[in-house]
């Protein structure tokens, strides 16, 4: 009888078992296929578990839900975003050719070579007046320097237009001067060639008011004792060989001396 019992007992047990394990397995089969597959997969395997235990109808449970979805992953951290950038305001924009240590200038680059050649060229033109006149003040003897002024003499004579046609030829005016030191200067050629000569001053305009030829009054002058007196109508100037000045007609002929 002992014997004959063990046999029922194992079977019993091994039926409990697989009691136990078919929910499991049909459990495992749903998640793993989708509802089109589990209809297929639940066709071949719950015959078989049939088989093994009852056959009884097989009732499909309840949908599990959806497991949450992981969350993303996360990229580094990051600091706090910054602000957008502001741009600055803008910086006045900058005169051209402002003054400076370079130049007085408010001219570009270009336009102050301009004006330097041009000033140059000036220059140049001056100088080379200067040297023409030079030369020819160099072509006429006995001359003296006072200043900035050359009194020369070619030793020719004349009236007083005369002399003014004579000096402006040359690029000068009939001498006339402005101060003692140039009265002077005169009167040493005056003694060199031991004539009386015309100068550059008249009373043309109104009598007794003596001017140079540019029609300024004189402001400087070295008469005689009783001189002007303007005996016989006498408008122009002579110097003797004292330095001293006489009124005297204007027609008489004198030594020429010019100024430059």
């Amino acid at each position: 009888m002992d014997q004959g019992k063990n046999p029922n007992r194992l079977y019993i047990q091994t039926m409990l078992v697989l009691l136990v394990l078919s929910p499991l397995v049909l459990g495992i089969s749903l998640q793993k296929t989708t509802s089109s597959d589990a209809d297929h997969v639940l066709q071949g395997w719950v015959p078989n578990a049939c088989t093994l235990v009852i056959c009884a109808p097989t009732e499909r449970g309840p949908k599990g839900e959806k497991g949450d979805q992981g969350l993303p992953g996360t990229q580094e951290l990051q600091g706090p975003a910054r602000p957008p950038a502001i741009p600055g305001p803008k910086g006045d924009k900058g005169s051209i050719g402002e003054k400076g240590p370079r130049g007085e200038s408010n001219l570009p680059e270009l336009e102050q070579l301009k004006t330097q050649v041009r000033d140059l060229q000036s220059e140049l033109d001056g100088l080379k007046a200067t040297i023409t006149k030079t030369q020819k003040v160099l072509l006429i003897p006995s001359g003296v320097i006072v200043g900035e002024k050359v009194f020369k003499t070619d030793v020719s004579g004349g009236d007083y237009d005369t002399g003014i046609s004579s000096c402006s030829h040359l690029g000068g005016k009939l001498a006339s001067p402005t101060n003692a030191a140039e009265n002077n200067a005169l009167q040493q050629i005056v003694i060199w060639h031991n004539k009386r000569a015309i100068l550059g001053i008249n009373d043309m305009a109104t009598e007794g008011k003596f001017e140079y030829l540019n029609g300024e009054v004189i402001g400087y002058s070295n008469w005689a004792q009783g001189e002007p007196n303007n005996l016989g109508n006498e408008h122009c100037v002579e110097m003797h060989l004292d330095g001293k000045w006489h009124d005297r007609a204007c027609s008489l002929e004198w030594l020429i001396i010019c100024e430059f």
